[in-house]
């Protein structure tokens, strides 16, 4: 509760004045004096407003498509016994969805019992989107006095604007064969690599028959073991990243974390290893692995505030991105093994990622940059800005990386299927 000083000016003139006209024994003062001391007196008589409220809220489309647009209604219900006189109310519209028709904002009266409903639109984006608690601030009759609460409906609102990839592995987005590789380690795979005495437990499809019925010998032959290649996806957070088309619309950090997570779904499916690198900031690095428990772990580190924040992070005194991208590049180059793949999503809005990619590649880990264009033609400065990462991308290919160039506004999985077949 906070209590507002509109009413105090007021008391403090008529308190001088009072006290003036007693003095000069001027009745007139005494007089202008009475309404300011009445309505000051009448601020702090008034009863504090006690809200006790209910709230519900619907969407029109739990799980609807980018750039749909999703109807948002939200009822506010009084169940205490006291009449609230001045009641505003800002639902907690998710940062990354922008209001395109109607308001947020609602202010009313709510008599005990009573209830107020209100209605806006937003559009979908990429992404599973959350809807924070509202925000309620009561005055009393006086507008002196102010209660500020939230309020959550029983149920968490969830709009859940996804984009599932079926038919792309991290084989054939980034490795050059589909997703396995031929070890050095024997085992129970297709390719022969050679023969060796029987030993008890061994399993009978493996018994070289042929042999035995020949020279009555029992002998197991081996295979070389096909494993899935590991895949590092490698999400550029740095400060310069946190750009947008236009405003209201996603940083392309968010559509990084967006894609990362359909990727990572994908990953879980086809019981691919996978790992997590972050850079800017708040460097995160997660081995490649495979497993329930894991995916849900990398799951988590991509939904934390702390590591992807949804604002631009802060960049400390006598470093830039510049440095900070070059650093922790070289670290997740002495992580990574040499035959680990390395899928980078950047906006690609400056030359370290490119770099990056460049040497990731000399050394011999297959790279594929996945690039959400978040670049427009607005001004000149946007204009020139769309141009270099063009040709950026151009550069990349040139070297041999292959280049997922993503419009935000196409499925993901058109863009993914286009650049694996470019």
């Amino acid at each position: 509760m906070r209590r507002t000083t509109r009413w105090n000016s007021a008391l403090v003139a008529a308190l001088l004045a009072s006290g003036t006209g007693v003095l000069l024994e001027e009745p007139i003062l005494l007089l202008l004096s009475i309404p300011a001391i009445v309505f000051a007196v009448y601020s702090h008589a008034t009863a504090v407003p006690i809200p006790t409220l209910e709230i519900e809220r619907t969407i029109s489309a739990d799980s609807p498509s980018h750039g749909e647009a999703v109807e948002v209604t939200v009822t506010l219900r009084n169940t205490g016994r006291q009449t609230l006189t001045n009641v505003s109310l800002a639902d907690g519209v998710p940062r990354l969805l922008a209001v395109r028709g109607g308001s947020a904002r609602h202010a009313t009266v709510l008599e005990p019992g009573g209830e107020t409903t209100m209605s806006y639109t937003v559009v979908a984006k990429h992404g599973i989107h959350r809807f924070e608690p509202a925000a309620v601030v009561c005055r009393d009759t006086s507008g002196s006095t102010a209660v500020g609460t939230t309020v959550e409906p029983e149920t968490e609102t969830v709009l859940a604007c996804r984009s599932p990839i079926q038919s792309v592995t991290f084989g054939r987005l980034v490795h050059t064969r589909p997703g396995t590789t031929v070890t050095a380690v024997d085992g129970s795979g297709t390719e022969f690599s050679n023969v060796r005495a029987y030993r008890p437990g061994d399993r009978p499809s493996r018994i070289d028959w042929n042999r035995y019925a020949r020279e009555r010998e029992l002998t197991t032959v081996r295979f070389r073991e096909e494993r899935a290649q590991p895949t590092v996806l490698c999400l550029d957070a740095r400060q310069c990243c946190y750009r947008a088309a236009t405003d209201g619309d996603p940083h392309a950090v968010a559509y990084e974390r967006f894609a990362a997570r359909e990727l990572l779904d994908a990953a879980a499916d086809s019981n691919e290893p996978v790992g997590l690198s972050v850079l800017g900031t708040g460097q995160q690095w997660m081995a490649p692995k495979t497993g329930s428990r894991h995916i849900a772990t990398v799951r988590r580190t991509l939904a934390d505030p702390e590591t992807l924040p949804l604002e631009p992070p802060t960049v400390h005194i006598g470093r830039t991105d510049r440095t900070t991208g070059d650093e922790q590049g070289r670290e997740l180059r002495t992580r990574i093994g040499r035959q680990t793949g390395v899928l980078l999503l950047s906006p690609l809005l400056d030359e370290v990622p490119v770099e990056l990619a460049r040497t990731l590649q000399a050394e011999g880990n297959p790279v594929t940059v996945l690039s959400p264009d978040v670049t427009a033609e607005r001004s000149l400065g946007t204009a020139v800005a769309r141009v270099r990462r063009r040709n950026r991308i151009a550069t990349l290919r040139r070297a041999a990386v292959p280049v997922v160039d993503w419009d935000p506004e196409t499925p993901l999985e058109s863009a993914m299927r286009a650049g694996v077949n470019r």
